[in-house]
């Protein structure tokens, strides 16, 4: 275990520096953020001068060093937009988002595992035949179709839920049903699939003789034999969540990291989009190295190594 953690750590931070390596310099080949901050009719000596303030005169090496020592500081710079320190742009945002993607999750975990065990069981049944129709509408429908939808029928048609805004439980409703919708359907897919493959197995039909309960089989030796596929599933979906919420977020006027990460990409506010960037990769990371860590749990024969 203690070798697998150190390995798994040294992956995590190179592919970090990775990320962003890549983001560092893929950012400041979009343009110089000055022309997008400023306002038009700024004079050549303004400019220079404002380049200078933010330290963008410097060659690339250099804000490179200056970018990762402020990282190992602590110190992960200014916004250009609101002249405040990154961190304290993020920390106001970060709990809508939190709140928004832990709702979504235990939607997708509460609705689809289900959904796709009794897939799995009715498979023969005209019931399981409906489960797998709408799973594959929630999968070939994008979000933000869904969301368009949702917004035309429940806010401006019928008037029953609001259309932007987080103050309330009324305004999860619709993006978490967006978000949840694909998810939903993927997993259904994969647990039906998963529960296929592990009822056909010999110790299930041993089970089966030994008297034990239809429900006891199906939970203690089916579902849990089949979860392994499921939580890796789950883990590829985080970063594919987050991904989303971007853009059901500036739908729905959300308000939250992923309006603020747009944003800050149209602005080419640097700092901000650094910032996001790592702390979405870090997210994805941790919970890849969580689903590693399931996997004994799980399955007990698993071994780290």
């Amino acid at each position: 275990m203690p070798r697998f953690v150190a390995l798994r750590l040294l992956r995590m931070l190179a592919t970090l520096w990775a990320i962003a390596t890549v983001v560092f310099l893929a950012i400041r080949l979009t343009g110089n953020p000055i022309d997008y901050l400023m306002p038009e009719g700024l004079d050549a000596e303004g400019r220079r001068a404002m380049i200078a303030y933010w330290g963008l005169d410097a060659d690339l090496l250099t804000q490179y060093a200056s970018f990762w020592r402020g990282l190992a500081e602590g110190d992960f710079g200014l916004g250009l937009m609101e002249r405040r320190p990154v961190s304290e742009i993020f920390a106001e945002r970060a709990g809508r988002s939190l709140a928004l993607l832990s709702l979504t999750l235990m939607v997708t975990l509460g609705i689809g595992v289900p959904l796709g065990v009794a897939a799995a069981v009715w498979r023969r049944r005209a019931m399981g035949s409906a489960v797998l129709f709408i799973a594959f509408l929630g999968y070939a429908i994008p979000n933000f179709v869904l969301a368009i939808l949702l917004l035309l029928v429940f806010s401006a048609s019928l008037n029953w839920l609001p259309s932007a805004g987080a103050t309330t439980w009324l305004h999860y409703v619709m993006p978490t049903a967006t978000l949840a919708a694909y998810f939903v359907a993927a997993l259904v897919r994969y647990t039906r699939n998963a529960m296929l493959d592990v009822l056909g197995q010999d110790y299930i039909r041993t089970a089966h003789a030994k008297g034990l309960s239809p429900a006891a089989v199906l939970l203690r030796h089916g579902l849990r034999n089949a979860l392994i596929p499921v939580v890796t599933v789950l883990g590829l979906q985080v970063a594919t969540l987050v991904s989303g919420a971007v853009v059901i977020e500036t739908v729905f006027a959300w308000n939250g990291m992923g309006d603020l990460l747009v944003g800050a990409t149209l602005r080419r506010d640097y700092p901000v989009l650094q910032f996001g960037v790592l702390l979405v990769a870090s997210v994805v990371i941790a919970v890849n190295a969580l689903v590693d860590l399931a996997y004994v749990a799980i399955d007990p024969r698993v071994r780290l190594v």
